[in-house]
């Protein structure tokens, strides 16, 4: 690992003024559990290191007035996956913290760095996009919110400008007779995944599809939502032939590549298995059966 400088700015102005000082040379540190990594193999700026981790209002989980929760950037996995309202109305979030690496790694490791990380194997992205998740971005001078789809650009890039940081990620209140579920597939536990997939399910009064959304991650460049599923199932109950035009729909959507972990036409049939999987446990939560 190369020679650099480390900061620990104690406001966000601060950090953010310290790299456009040096925007091709600077880098940001949330939790580094991916940043030291990069830096050890030159796979990222090595020459002026800002740690966030003294920023004020970027960690914590706290309720909003209309609903839902705002989860600072730099709140740990630990303390989402022990959350005990998070695992009642997220249990699709809070399990897919539960896998990123061992314990050590979750009391380290950042919701925020894991999504800015942008890898399209990060497991917490998949839930986040199936829940219809947005996230807050600051310049400094403002801040401004998107749907998380749009913070991806493609395997370790973002949209950010250099400088921005994302400052939170805010998850919408759960709707009525809903339920949402996490699927892993890996090859060992503590392996990046093979193929993930996540699946947010509300359904009406007569238990039949109000709204349906599928999520999956390790089967292109970025996450990525099944489109047409909703649309195709509403009205409809969750049954078997639901069950399989998930199944069938997320394996054709799914565009991988195939490694040393798992052949492209392998993630493709694993995504179309995953993703019915979490259909079955997210009607399962919803009170839908299936």
């Amino acid at each position: 690992m190369h020679d650099f400088s480390y900061h620990t700015p104690a406001t966000l102005a601060e950090a953010i003024a310290l790299m456009q000082a040096d925007p091709a040379n600077s880098c940001y540190l949330a939790g580094g559990t991916d940043l030291y990594l990069a830096l050890e193999h030159g796979a990222a700026p090595a020459g002026v290191v800002i740690d966030l981790k003294g920023v004020a209002g970027l960690e914590g989980i706290v309720a909003l007035p209309e609903g839902g929760w705002r989860i600072g950037a730099l709140t740990r996995m630990a303390d989402i996956e022990h959350h005990a309202e998070l695992q009642r109305d997220y249990p699709s979030l809070c399990a897919a913290a539960e896998v990123v690496g061992g314990p050590p790694i979750r009391n380290r490791a950042t919701l925020g760095g894991n999504l800015c990380n942008a890898s399209p194997a990060a497991d917490t992205s998949t839930p986040l996009l199936a829940l219809g998740t947005t996230v807050a971005v600051s310049d400094g001078e403002q801040e401004r919110t998107l749907p998380l789809a749009e913070l991806w650009r493609g395997p370790r890039q973002t949209t950010l400008a250099p400088s921005a940081v994302l400052t939170a990620i805010m998850l919408p209140p759960p709707a009525p007779r809903s339920g949402n579920a996490f699927q892993r597939l890996t090859r060992s536990a503590m392996d990046i995944a093979v193929v993930n997939a996540a699946v947010c399910l509300a359904l009406d009064e007569a238990g039949r599809v109000a709204s349906l959304r599928v999520a999956l991650g390790s089967v292109a460049p970025v996450v990525v939502l099944v489109e047409g599923l909703e649309s195709a199932l509403a009205g409809k109950p969750v049954d078997e032939a639901a069950c399989e035009q998930v199944r069938s729909r997320a394996q054709t959507a799914a565009r991988p590549i195939g490694d040393v972990r798992a052949s492209a036409a392998y993630r493709a049939e694993m995504a179309g298995t995953l993703a019915m999987r979490a259909l079955q446990d997210a009607a399962a939560m919803a009170g839908g059966g299936s």
